[in-house]
């Protein structure tokens, strides 16, 4: 399968860490946490998370914690169709192919949840044919750009000449909730919406997409994977994390097919990072740590924001690369992208 085109969308709003800190100081939740819970929110937004900004589909940052589930499922249901939408027409752009020649759109999304899927508003929007396949993955966590590519990959080995168009797609400020507990704090600091699309076939582009990989460790599921909390999403995240996802990311590592000059993967937070740098052979992931920087954990979109990233910088001495997300699951998948 052959990669034609790559963009990402982001909401215009963006805040720095400690914005976002003022704004927690000042909402109506603040004073119901403990001084633990307060000095924690203190040390992350206003030290070096390895996080400079944040985009948030919100007018008011204050927002975010005022809302109670009704109006964040409305907020993702108004709010995910349209950021992946823009997301896709950049995609076509850069690939130049218009919206009634997409043979399939393929949507994963962990932070809300719509039926008939986020695929189905956001085809509208493009103006699909009717006869388009529309498909939306769910469930899989900042994981599932990677598994949602495998997928394609199957449409596109059934038929070649198919335009098949993947998006991934996260409103995380719909999914923010606080209280006493160090994983929901730590998510609250870390996440960020936005989208990212890619455009495939089974010709043209530079370059081809194969050999997938998985790894389930559903033992360690409850170290991390959404709750419900009186119809709120609640994500939940243990301290250990950052070691499980080093361990199981080394563990994928070692079933690559051949030898990558560079290394495209999801950041997950500044502790993740530093641990997958301690098993893969790179003096640095600098491409997760510049999505990081940029725009905080975007979960599922993160992985194609590096790649699409990797593309744009890069100087042509590279002819392999390996792609790896994971997260909730516990779940880590990979893939090698070669010069074709």
């Amino acid at each position: 399968m052959n990669l034609l085109g790559i963009a990402s969308a982001f909401p215009t709003a963006s805040f720095t860490q400690p914005q976002c800190l003022a704004a927690m100081q000042e909402a109506d939740f603040w004073l119901d946490l403990d001084r633990r819970s307060q000095v924690l929110l203190g040390k992350v937004l206003g030290g070096d998370s390895g996080i400079n900004k944040r985009h948030f589909a919100l007018d008011q940052l204050t927002d975010a914690w005022r809302r109670d589930a009704q109006a964040l499922n409305e907020a993702y249901e108004r709010q995910a169709p349209k950021l992946a939408a823009e997301a896709v027409k950049k995609a076509l752009a850069k690939s130049g192919h218009r919206p009634e020649e997409i043979d399939a759109l393929l949507v994963c999304s962990c932070t809300g949840y719509l039926c008939p899927g986020v695929s189905s508003y956001t085809g509208e929007q493009l103006g699909l044919r009717e006869d388009a396949v529309l498909q939306d993955m769910t469930g899989l966590g900042c994981g599932a750009a990677v598994p949602m590519l495998r997928v394609a990959n199957s449409m596109v080995a059934e038929r070649p000449d198919a335009v098949v168009v993947t998006v991934a797609v996260e409103i995380c400020s719909a999914a923010f909730y606080v209280e006493d507990d160090f994983g929901v704090l730590i998510s609250t600091c870390l996440f960020g919406d936005g989208a990212a699309a890619a455009v495939w076939s089974g010709a043209g582009g530079t370059w081809q997409v194969g050999d997938f990989e998985s790894l389930h460790r559903p033992q360690h599921r409850e170290k991390i994977r959404f709750t419900n909390a009186g119809g709120k999403l609640r994500n939940q995240l243990d301290k250990s994390v950052p070691l499980h996802a080093a361990e199981t990311v080394e563990k994928l590592y070692a079933k690559r097919r051949g030898e990558p000059q560079a290394w495209v993967t999801h950041g997950g937070g500044r502790d993740v990072i530093e641990q997958l740098e301690t098993v893969l052979p790179c003096d640095e992931l600098s491409l997760a740590r510049a999505v990081m920087r940029d725009y905080g954990n975007l979960s599922s979109p993160s992985v194609l924001v590096a790649l699409e990233r990797f593309l744009e910088q890069s100087d042509g001495s590279e002819d392999r690369l390996w792609m790896c997300a994971f997260g909730a699951g516990f779940s880590a998948h990979s893939c090698e992208i070669v010069r074709s």
